[in-house]
């Protein structure tokens, strides 16, 4: 099994962290599987249909609603879905 991460990665992750924005981060090709993950049995997201500029919406009973933005170049998203996003790479299984 590969590594789900690599030292690369992380360290662009630091940088990026630093700055307080999430940008580029979630592949558009990977977004659906990643709303599949999200909306599982296990992890109970329910997929919305996202607005004008905005690539995936998803909204939890009792959670703010996670939202990756789109501007037709780069994907912008908050600290909630970079945490999520780093989770479904570790537990992926279609790799």
């Amino acid at each position: 099994m590969k590594a789900a991460i690599t030292r690369q990665e992380i360290k662009k992750m630091e940088r990026t962290a630093e700055s307080g924005k999430w940008v580029g981060l979630i592949k558009l090709g990977d977004i659906p599987a990643f709303a599949r993950w999200l909306s599982d049995e296990q992890h109970e997201w329910l997929i919305q249909s996202p607005d004008v500029g905005e690539a995936l919406r998803a909204y939890k009973p009792g959670r703010p609603v996670l939202i990756v933005r789109y501007d037709g170049r780069h994907k912008f998203c908050t600290r909630a879905a970079m945490a999520l996003w780093y989770t479904f790479l570790c537990f992926r299984e279609d790799d």
